[in-house]
C-alpha cells in the first residue's frame, strides 16, 4: 500500500500497481474495512516480535488504554485505527493513533447534535500518551 496525503486533511491508502490500457491511467483504490486484522495466536506473535527484535534490537511495547481506544472507536462511522510511529515533544519514540471512518479517512472532526437541538462540530479524537512497557517475554 502506497500512503498518500494531497492534504492534511485528506488520507488515502492505494493499492498499487498502476496500469496502462490505451494510454488511460487505471488503478485500484482498496478501502480498508472494519474486518481488517486477524487473530494469529501466541506462536506466530511471538515469532513475529523475535523477528523485529532481531533486525531492530528493539523489544519494547507500547501501551495503550481501553478508555482512549474505546472513545477513538465510538466516534460517528468509525471503523477502525491507524497507529502511526512518531516522536513526541522530546524527540523519544512514539505512537499517534486515530480513528478512521468508512472511506478511510482520519476522523478528525464530526458533527454532533447539542442539547438545545444545534448541529455543532466536534473535534476528533487523536491520541498519544501512551507508555512505553517491557514486551511480553525477556529477549
Amino acid at each position: 500500500m502506497k500512503f498518500t496525503y494531497p492534504n492534511k486533511d485528506k488520507f488515502i491508502h492505494i493499492k498499487y500497481p498502476i496500469m496502462f490500457k490505451s494510454n488511460v491511467e487505471i488503478h485500484e483504490e482498496k478501502l480498508l474495512t472494519e474486518n481488517a486484522g486477524e487473530h494469529i495466536g501466541y506462536d506466530l506473535g511471538l515469532k513475529m516480535v523475535k523477528d523485529h527484535y532481531d533486525a531492530f534490537g528493539e523489544g519494547n511495547a507500547q501501551f495503550v488504554g481501553k478508555n482512549i481506544l474505546e472513545q477513538i472507536l465510538a466516534q460517528p462511522d468509525c471503523i477502525g485505527i491507524n497507529i502511526y510511529k512518531a516522536l513526541n515533544e522530546k524527540g523519544e519514540k512514539t505512537y499517534v493513533i486515530v480513528g478512521l471512518d468508512k472511506t478511510n479517512q482520519p476522523i478528525l472532526e464530526y458533527s454532533i447534535v447539542n442539547s438545545v437541538g444545534q448541529l455543532n462540530k466536534s473535534e476528533g479524537v487523536v491520541a498519544d500518551r501512551s507508555k512505553v512497557v517491557q514486551g511480553w517475554f525477556d529477549f
